[in-house]
């Protein structure tokens, strides 16, 4: 993907999250608005059904990470997360990066609205992130990757391991090409304005690897979850 390809992508990825914004805040929702034919799918209602499973809050994802006082968390890809799951009240510290500058104005006026103390939000890119080396204890990135190129994730990892102290966990997720909804979710995601790329696993367990040990992959759901550690 050339160098205005890749830009217009993160463009349009930025777009259409700054838009769910502006619906939320007219109190739209966007999935009520997805055509019939979407919504009385099989795959739809899985999808829907099995939310609670792949978002950034899962149980699976704090147990692994166990997060502890003192711990920094960084929720790369926050997007509303704060708000949706309440991610601060895990022990650690909260942080979150997300490159749609109206999630971000939000994230931050709900924590200034219900009185939450994070770490910080703040407005960045994955492959450039405004922290120092070493500085994070945990982190997730959930429901992000399917929206970049293969070259841009190998330059996200190499920034993630970089702001990873050693050893730290971490839960990615990829889309499931083999699953049998990851069409389906492919679809819905397309008409919400930010169409996935949905690449073969082993080519992103190729780019992951010199940058992270993986513990253990979970294939069952329509997003693959690697629970890894940094490699240094």
């Amino acid at each position: 993907m050339t160098n205005r390809l890749l830009e217009d992508r993160l463009l349009q990825i930025r777009a259409a999250y700054d838009l769910t914004v502006e619906q939320a805040e007219k109190g739209i929702d966007p999935m009520a608005e997805l055509p019939e034919e979407i919504r009385s799918s099989a795959g739809y209602k899985y999808l829907m059904e099995n939310r609670s499973s792949v978002n950034s809050a899962a149980p699976d994802i704090r147990e692994y990470l166990d997060p502890k006082p003192q711990m920094r968390f960084l929720d790369a890809g926050c997007c509303a997360n704060l708000h949706n799951y309440r991610l601060d009240r895990w022990p650690s510290t909260y942080y979150g990066i997300d490159n749609s500058p109206r999630l971000i104005e939000a994230m931050k006026n709900f924590a200034s609205r219900v009185g939450i103390s994070t770490g910080g939000l703040y407005l960045a890119e994955i492959v450039e992130m405004p922290f120092a080396d070493d500085f994070f204890d945990i982190g997730a990135a959930i429901g992000l990757l399917e929206y970049y190129p293969l070259e841009y994730i190998q330059e996200a990892l190499r920034e993630l391991n970089r702001v990873l102290k050693p050893g730290s966990r971490v839960v990615l997720d990829i889309p499931n090409r083999d699953h049998r909804y990851v069409a389906d979710m492919a679809g819905i995601e397309s008409y919400l304005g930010r169409p996935n790329l949905i690449f073969p696993r082993l080519e992103f367990e190729k780019l992951l690897e010199p940058f992270f040990f993986t513990e253990r992959t979970d294939d069952s759901q329509v997003m693959i979850k690697y629970y890894i550690r940094t490699r240094k």
